[in-house]
């Protein structure tokens, strides 16, 4: 149960508040019709966060007989609004007080076929996920999940509506759903869910979690009131399903590959072993003994230069190591400008990845694709490089190419990813972060060097080129990664 428990006290509280009657409130629909609800004391009623979830459900617009469950009903008016817009509708509430609730509001509205079940996803089920979710492959999934902090008082809330409003202590209940979602297939394969959170989680967090269960995440919507609470609704979806996803023992080289091939955005080629990878201005890519070597188209219009895209690619793949970071030896990961991820570790430093930004024109066609080569791990044959190579299994032993294939995958989605019910990401955030880290690759160095000459790093323009500082405090803009040595 969520909120703060039931004891007997809580008992006594709740009845107290059954036996007080109704309360009356009014809520107003996006498309402007107003509800006039008659709810008892223990049902959560519609307040702001039902308001952001409200706009985004119309937003999808009509349902056409597409089914839906929305889980946590409270009220049910959701549920009714969804139903009006054309969709065939389950929900279900842990509260009992509820359910009977909606049903009822549902009877007064001409609604009577929306099915209202008792339960719902939680650390432990009475009947299991069938109590509550009847079918299978639901188009929409929606939850306005309790978001409040645990230490939140007020008076007026019994334990039941308590429920609904404040998040379980150490009970993660967006990584529930979503496991749940995942491991008894409740959303079609092009449906959505979407969630309504509190500021808990960051969006890294959130996108690591929906990965983990093979979802794309993005946040669609936020709000923050006015002593500075943010909630936000993210959306989750199966990554790139029109695209094609293939794997080959052996290609020349995936990027390569991938660029001469008309297939959809967010397509892939794998390999085992690259005959002719490449990083930079053609610089050979050996094959460790173990290693992820994936090319993915991501589109052909972007409001941002292909050396920013490359630095956002770096930061989507770092964030996917450091999930996976169980080291006990401190094992620091760094971006490196321009498209190395480094283990730092005692001070040495080694190159575990390399990501690449290529594009080909065909007519007025350009399209790009970035190119993700992962040491898993070492072979006897690698040479010795400047920089020597580093080893993703270092991190934790049991990391895989498939589950980094499938990982990075749904992190592209929730950027590049052109699903028709949910709006485009925000790219601009994701250069904030690509800045950031890289910045802070910049100061894990002791030293930096430009042509020979040490300098100082002061940032990364809106191009994605760094500047330095000389020691005559001249700057210096560096568009080419081989102008700057790093000392560690």
């Amino acid at each position: 149960m969520s909120g703060k428990g039931f004891d007997e006290d809580s008992v006594s509280r709740e009845l107290e508040l059954i036996a007080k009657g109704h309360k009356i409130s009014s809520w107003k629909s996006p498309l402007g019709e107003i509800f006039h609800l008659d709810l008892p004391h223990t049902v959560y009623p519609p307040k702001e966060d039902t308001n952001l979830l409200a706009k985004r459900l119309v937003k999808l617009g009509s349902g056409n007989g597409k089914k839906c469950l929305e889980i946590g009903t409270g009220s049910g008016i959701l549920s009714l609004l969804c139903r009006r817009q054309g969709w065939q509708v389950e929900a279900c509430d842990i509260n009992p007080i509820a359910v009977a609730s909606a049903r009822e509001m549902f009877s007064q509205n001409y609604a009577d076929d929306i099915q209202v079940f008792e339960g719902g996803p939680g650390p432990r089920e009475d009947g299991g996920v069938t109590q509550w979710a009847k079918q299978k492959n639901y188009d929409l999934i929606f939850w306005n999940l309790p978001y409040l902090n645990v230490d939140y008082d007020a008076e007026l809330l019994g334990p039941l509506e308590d429920a609904a409003l404040i998040q379980t202590e150490g009970k993660d209940l967006f990584r529930l759903v979503v496991k749940k979602i995942h491991e008894h297939q409740l959303l079609s394969n092009t449906g959505i869910g979407l969630f309504l959170v509190g500021e808990s989680k960051s969006n890294e967090q959130l996108a690591n979690i929906a990965a983990k269960s093979g979802f794309a995440c993005r946040v669609v919507d936020t709000e923050t009131f006015d002593d500075g609470e943010e909630i936000k609704i993210v959306a989750v979806w199966r990554p790139f399903v029109n695209a094609k996803k293939i794997h080959q023992t052996t290609v020349a080289s995936t990027s390569t590959e991938l660029l001469s091939t008309n297939w959809p955005i967010g397509s892939s080629l794998s390999s085992d072993y690259q005959t002719d990878g490449h990083g930079r201005r053609g610089r050979r890519w050996d094959n460790s003994g173990e290693v992820l070597a994936c090319s993915w188209k991501i589109g052909n219009s972007f409001d941002i230069p292909p050396n920013i895209l490359q630095l956002i690619c770096g930061v989507i793949v770092k964030q996917c190591l450091q999930q996976h970071n169980q080291s006990t030896d401190r094992i620091e990961i760094i971006q490196k400008w321009p498209n190395d991820i480094l283990l730092k570790q005692d001070g040495k430093v080694r190159k575990v990845c390399g990501v690449l930004i290529e594009s080909i024109t065909k007519g007025d066609v350009t399209e790009t694709v970035i190119g993700i080569g992962i040491n898993l791990s070492e072979s006897e044959s690698m040479p010795v490089y400047k920089i020597p190579a580093g080893f993703a299994k270092s991190l934790n032993k049991d990391l895989n190419r498939t589950t980094l294939q499938s990982e990075i995958d749904c992190r592209l989605a929730g950027l590049f990813d052109q699903h028709p019910s949910i709006p485009k990401a925000n790219l601009a955030s994701y250069h904030k972060l690509a800045n950031k880290s890289v910045t802070d690759g910049f100061t894990a160095s002791s030293k930096l060097f430009y042509r020979n000459y040490e300098v100082s790093f002061d940032s990364v323009n809106s191009d994605g080129f760094v500047i330095v500082y000389d020691q005559n405090n001249q700057q210096i803009i560096c568009d080419e990664g081989e102008s700057l040595k790093w000392k560690f």
